[in-house]
Formats: C-alpha cells, structure tokens, sequence
C-alpha cells in the first residue's frame, strides 16, 4: 500500500515519472497476462511454466532446451504439488533429460 502511495507521489511531483510508471506497469503487467511472448532465456522466463506445465508444446523444441527450461521451472516456478508432479512426469518423458528425484 505504501508503495503505490510513493508511486502516485512520485508521479504527481517529479516531471517524467509518469512515463518512467507507466513502463513499469506496462512490462508487469503484459509479461503477467502475456507470458507466451517472454524468452525462455529471459529473467522472468519462469512465468512461462504453469503454462508449459499445462501445454507442453510451448517448451522448447529441442530436448536440451527443453530440459533447461524444466529445470528452471523446478527452481524458480512457484509451482502447486500438481503442477511439480506434472513437471516431473514430463522430465522424464523427455529424452536426454535427468530424471528427477
């Protein structure tokens, strides 16, 4: 709450904030509610896996690059039980990629 308090002060006292704002909100909330259009290799790449998870087609093509995003989905994703039990089992189908333990 705080935050958004400096944000609209911030916006209403210095020249240009508003731009530097609407940015902010405008990659936040595109990336939230478009994650498809994110790189894999990007650093919020991990909004793509509940999305991978559900549709697998959406990873990678290659296996290795397949694999790599997996396993960044096993670190970074925030996953519910479901979706890491879904995630392990496509790990495993996955050929060339460590099997989770």
């Amino acid at each position: 709450m705080i935050f958004f308090a400096l944000l609209i002060g911030a916006v209403a006292i210095v020249p240009g904030a508003s731009n530097f704002v609407l940015l902010f909100l405008y990659v936040g909330i595109h990336d939230s509610w478009f994650p498809e259009t994110i790189s894999w290799d990007a650093k919020n790449a991990w909004l793509k896996c509940p999305g991978a998870i559900a549709h697998p087609r959406q990873w990678p093509p290659a296996p290795d690059q397949a694999c790599s995003a997996m396993e960044l989905c096993l670190a970074e994703g925030a996953l519910s039980d479901a979706e890491i039990e879904s995630l392990n089992r496509q790990i495993r189908m996955t050929p060339r990629c460590e099997k989770p333990e």
